[in-house]
Formats: C-alpha cells, structure tokens, sequence
C-alpha cells in the first residue's frame, strides 16, 4: 500500500498537472478545455489528500518495540509491572489502529477518486476539437482509456463490495 501513495500517487498527481498545464495553454486544441481541467484538477486535489490522509495514518501504525524506544527509557514505565504494561500498550494499540484503519480508507478512496478523474481528464483531452487533425485516431485513443477509466470503476466498487461482506 506504501508504494501506492508515496511513488504512484505523486506520479499520478504530476502526469495530471501536467496535462492540465498543456490543456490550459492550448485550449482550442480540445474539445473539453473547461471540463478537461476541472476532471484534471480534481484528480491532482484528491490524489495529494490521498498522500497527505495517508501519512497521516501512518503514526498510529506502530509496534509494541516502537513505543519502548519511544517512552522506554521513561522511569516510570520500565518500573511497571509488565502484565500492566502489556494491557496498557494493546488498550493504547486498538484505539491507534482504528485511527489508522479509518485514515488509511480515507487514504484508499481519495486515491481511487483521483485514478478514476485523471482517466476521465485523459479521455476529455483526447476527444478532439471539431477541426482537430487525426480525429478517428483521438476518439479511439479516448474511448480506450474511458474503457480502461470504467474497468477501474468497477474494479474499485467490487472491492468496496467485498470489504463491506468481510
């Protein structure tokens, strides 16, 4: 999952303001200028909330040995007794990981939502201007990703789906 928000996440976020720079420069070499931006705009927003959400989540992702290095060297935590540490740490590990859990999904949809509004500014890009040249080749190329753009769609609502059953 790290993978996902700290190298395809920014990636994704850099092709879309990119493309949304070409876009606003040269907006009668398309057909959507407007709705191409505001899809490629989207997508770049919610892909950063997406990174942001998800390092966010990340700090409460941690391991008992985690927080002995942290308050370990602490005196009052080292006289405890261990059986009341060891209750102490996983009442205060639950309480994290529903914390990570519930960021850590805010991460995953705004993820999802970003993939899915760059595929829709790709497609919009694509979709040539009435005098545009190569135009069968465009609508084709934008029909392609809007397939691919859909594929996702429901790649990510059979997921949702089979979350919401376990």
């Amino acid at each position: 999952m790290k993978d996902a928000f700290f190298i395809a996440a920014p990636l994704f976020t850099a092709a879309s303001l990119s493309l949304a720079g070409v876009v606003a420069g040269a907006d009668t070499a398309f057909l959507l200028p407007g709705l191409t931006l505001l899809m490629l705009t989207g997508s770049s927003l919610v892909l950063i909330a997406a990174i942001q959400l998800n390092y966010y989540a990340r700090q409460f992702a941690f391991t008992i040995k985690d927080v002995e290095e942290r308050i370990g060297h602490r005196p009052g935590w080292q006289s405890t007794d261990p059986t009341v540490r060891d209750r102490e740490f996983a009442r205060i590990q639950r309480v994290a990981h529903k914390r990570y859990v519930k960021f850590a999904n805010y991460s995953v949809n705004c993820f999802n939502l970003g993939v899915l509004l760059l595929g829709l500014g790709v497609a919009c890009a694509l979709a040539p201007p009435d005098d545009g040249k190569q135009q069968p080749w465009r609508w084709v190329a934008g029909a392609m990703v809007l397939a691919a753009t859909a594929l996702e769609g429901l790649w990510i609502r059979a997921l949702m789906a089979s979350k919401r059953s376990d």
